[in-house]
């Protein structure tokens, strides 16, 4: 029997990923640097530039490795496949929006990774690329919870893509507000207006929402009348 390959490469550019996510979560983006990640995973430079010739190139493995640990965390936490929706639907943004607003980043670090990636989508392709790409797979989950609903819209309605791209911007521009100043807004109200604004013009206004206490908040009696 054949003992099992051991890929030495896989396992150095995993080390030096961690390595590299490490210092952002310890000391921030603006101090992730070459000398730090050498130091963090215990390599040369010699080592760190055969497999990634550029700092850049380990942001690129790290966006990745970011993306994966988002997928798995939120999984685990009730959002996406593991969240009790399997199809999607109203429930399924409902549940997203209500895990967006009222819980922390479930990976702080990719909020600092995505601003420096924003910052130089102007003249880095491979940036841009990487955002238009992931940005696309959330806009096409927003699409499908929302398709079933504008189908069912009487009169003129926007396609599912223009309404996932609206809830998008909104989002971001939320996260973004709420990096720059945590209590910009109360997440529960915003929560609220958010389900509101949505439920009315998909004509699908929403029951309940679940508050930051747990406890289920009614607003079935709060202009849905």
């Amino acid at each position: 029997m054949k003992t099992p390959r051991i890929d030495v490469g896989s396992i150095r550019r995993e080390q030096i990923v961690q390595a590299a996510i490490a210092v952002i979560a310890e000391q921030g983006i603006q101090n992730l640097s070459l000398s730090e990640i050498e130091t963090k995973a215990g390599m040369s430079r010699g080592q760190l530039t055969y497999y990634f010739r550029a700092k850049e190139d380990i942001l690129l493995a790290v966006f990745d490795r970011l993306i994966e640990m988002m997928h798995e965390r939120a999984q685990a936490n009730g959002v996406g496949g593991g969240c009790g929706f399997q199809e999607p639907g109203w429930e399924h943004l409902t549940h997203f929006l209500t895990t967006f607003l009222l819980t922390p980043p479930v990976i702080p670090e990719f909020s600092s990774l995505q601003y420096t990636f924003l910052s130089q989508i102007g003249h880095r392709d491979d940036f841009r690329e990487k955002l238009a790409n992931l940005y696309g797979e959330w806009r096409d989950h927003l699409a499908g919870d929302v398709a079933d609903d504008l189908e069912r819209r009487p009169g003129k309605k926007a396609s599912p893509r223009a309404v996932a791209t609206l809830v998008q911007a909104i989002l971001h521009g939320l996260a973004i507000q709420r990096a720059a100043d945590p209590d910009v807004y109360d997440r529960q109200e915003m929560l609220d207006l958010c389900l509101d604004l949505l439920g009315a013009y998909l004509h699908r206004a929403p029951k309940s929402s679940v508050p930051a206490n747990g406890k289920a908040h009614d607003l079935s009696h709060e202009g849905h009348k």
